[in-house]
């Protein structure tokens, strides 16, 4: 009897020891991970800078970059974790980009999207050019020193502020005409090219012709002007030339890629996966440039300029390239039986003689034609890959210098989306 009351009491006490037990597994606290941001998104500007959010979290948190922008947004907790300071870099091209940071928290998670503003389209460098105007031998004739000629990056667009009489002829030294033209809506412009630079080193302009009571107020070169980061190796012997796919991706297609080097010598190749060239030479005046295609942004879209090989002394001070990108407006009517496609002498006014005028269409479809007051085509075309572009010539601009563009007519589904020009 005895022995199975000490059974009965071994038996209380051990059940009473899980009854404890489970009181203390049912009482137990679980803390549950908290984490809210003082906002969940902001826009900054296209400029380098920084903002700070309030982070309230009740353990230390975590925070990545999405791999949209490790190469612009990184990151800072601070106040011992009360606070996130973001920083971001300037944003070259005119585009608008976006990322976001993860912040985790255990098992919360939330993101912050930051949106920064593309480099605007307006942020232009106006230079004021000197020049002079003389009369002799019966010509009137214009120049610019070479010191001024100098400074203008090759892809600029050189401004003359005019009236709107007579014309102007700029010659080289044979008197070839290498830019001219009459004034549009009071003023006369030409992109500046690699050629005119060439024409113009060591000398400036020196023989402008101006006609019919032409007449300049003014002289400027506009430019935006972006600075590009590269290196130069050596291995192998060749001195390579190279450029990221990050830095490439910042170039718009349509822009100028300038090289400033301290003296002519030597020449550069920049070759594709398969070794053949698709842009090189050599400096001249301490200048070398070339343009940014489409082809080229295809070429340089996964590995940048990887391959540009440098000889017999070229060398580099700087790179950058020039965006001289405008949008334009259109209109497009229907009238007796046919879609017609105009720009006004405003817009018409705001391209330079030797850009391009790019047409963006949301298909391949159709055709369009740009006809003169007796109806006789001067530019026309199909898209291609949703484009039609074309020079903006001496004659075009000649055409256009009364009215604008006042009759293109869309055939066969052509349509319009957008319209622009660049150098």
């Amino acid at each position: 009897m005895i022995k199975i009351k000490i059974i009965l009491a071994v038996l209380i006490i051990f059940s009473s020891a899980c009854v404890f037990t489970s009181c203390s597994d049912d009482d137990e606290v679980i803390i549950k991970a908290t984490l809210e941001l003082e906002t969940s998104e902001t826009i900054v500007p296209y400029t380098t800078g920084s903002f700070t959010i309030g982070v309230s979290a009740n353990n230390e948190y975590t925070v990545t970059v999405d791999e949209t922008g490790t190469d612009w947004l990184t990151y800072e907790i601070i106040e011992s974790g009360d606070s996130l300071k973001v920083s971001y870099i300037q944003n070259d091209s005119t585009l608008v980009r976006k990322s976001r940071l993860i912040i985790i928290n255990d098992d919360v998670m939330r993101f912050l999207y930051v949106e920064q503003d593309g480099f605007p389209s307006s942020s232009v460098t106006k230079v004021d050019l000197n020049y002079t105007v003389t009369t002799g031998g019966g010509y009137t004739i214009l120049s610019v020193p070479d010191e001024d000629c100098d400074q203008i990056p090759i892809g600029s667009t050189i401004v003359f502020e005019c009236g709107e009489s007579g014309s102007i002829s700029f010659l080289d030294a044979s008197y070839a005409e290498f830019a001219g033209g009459v004034p549009v809506d009071g003023t006369f412009s030409f992109v500046w090219t690699q050629e005119i630079a060439n024409i113009t080193a060591g000398s400036g302009i020196t023989t402008g012709v101006l006609r019919d009571g032409f007449e300049i107020s003014g002289a400027y070169a506009l430019y935006s002007k972006t600075s590009l980061e590269y290196t130069i190796t050596s291995g192998g012997g060749y001195t390579i030339f190279s450029v990221t796919a990050e830095e490439c991706e910042k170039i718009p297609v349509g822009a100028t890629v300038n090289f400033s080097c301290p003296s002519d010598d030597g020449s550069i190749s920049l070759l594709d996966a398969t070794y053949t060239q698709y842009a090189g030479g050599s400096p001249v005046n301490g200048k070398f440039s070339f343009g940014w295609t489409n082809e080229i942004a295809t070429i340089t879209a996964e590995g940048g300029i990887s391959t540009g090989v440098i000889r017999d002394g070229f060398d580099i001070s700087s790179l950058f390239f020039i965006d001289m990108n405008t949008d334009l407006e259109y209109s497009i009517v229907e009238s007796g039986g046919y879609t017609i496609f105009s720009v006004s002498l405003e817009e018409c006014a705001k391209i330079p003689i030797g850009a391009t005028v790019v047409l963006e269409c949301p298909s391949d479809a159709g055709t369009i034609s740009l006809l003169d007051a007796t109806y006789t085509e001067y530019a026309g075309g199909s898209p291609v890959n949703g484009e039609f572009s074309f020079i903006w010539t001496k004659e075009i601009a000649t055409i256009t210098a009364a009215s604008g563009i006042t009759t293109g007519i869309l055939r066969d589904g052509f349509d319009v989306s957008g319209m622009h020009c660049h150098n």
